[in-house]
């Protein structure tokens, strides 16, 4: 299902200001990672500015990102050099074409049922090339409260054989 904030081709114009990258510590994580990937897979990127940011910094190779909501969508397609998909990954029928698959701010929290996350992480390893990484992060609330009173952050960093090759928290 998707939420009325991110279709909503109004709420997507303001969803950029309401999140300015300079509050976007998380793209610090992801940026070093998706600059040495070649093909990279945005999982619920929203307005794609994280795409836009690996485009500008100089990333040539593949970037592609998805999401089930036309409105953030529609603004994410001003860049032509970017992939977009409107959609879900599950649906997708991606095989073994991406290094890195990124899915960043709360987009992990979508998947509710055990079932939701079952299918989409099958289809995380399907759309995987062999020794591919999967990033993602949710907000943890046993790791406690940050300064601005929400649950801080875990990013982590998987490799395709289930592995947790590094969890940072923020």
């Amino acid at each position: 299902m998707v939420d009325h904030l991110f279709a909503d081709p109004y709420l997507a114009a303001v969803y950029d200001a309401w999140h300015p990258r300079s509050a976007r510590d998380d793209y610090d994580f992801y940026l070093p990672r998706i600059l040495t990937a070649d093909g990279v897979l945005d999982v619920g990127c929203g307005t794609g500015t994280l795409l836009h940011e690996a485009r500008l910094a100089g990333h040539s190779g593949r970037l592609c990102g998805i999401d089930p909501a036309p409105g953030v969508l529609n603004r994410a397609r001003t860049r032509a050099d970017i992939e977009w998909v409107l959609g879900d990954l599950q649906s997708a029928g991606w095989t073994a074409e991406f290094d890195l698959i990124v899915m960043t701010g709360h987009a992990f929290q979508a998947l509710v049922s055990d079932e939701d996350l079952r299918d989409f992480m099958a289809a995380v390893r399907h759309a995987l090339v062999p020794g591919g990484c999967f990033a993602f992060e949710t907000r943890n609330p046993w790791c406690g409260r940050g300064s601005t009173g929400h649950p801080k952050m875990r990013s982590s960093l998987s490799c395709l054989t289930g592995r947790w090759c590094r969890s940072q928290q923020r």
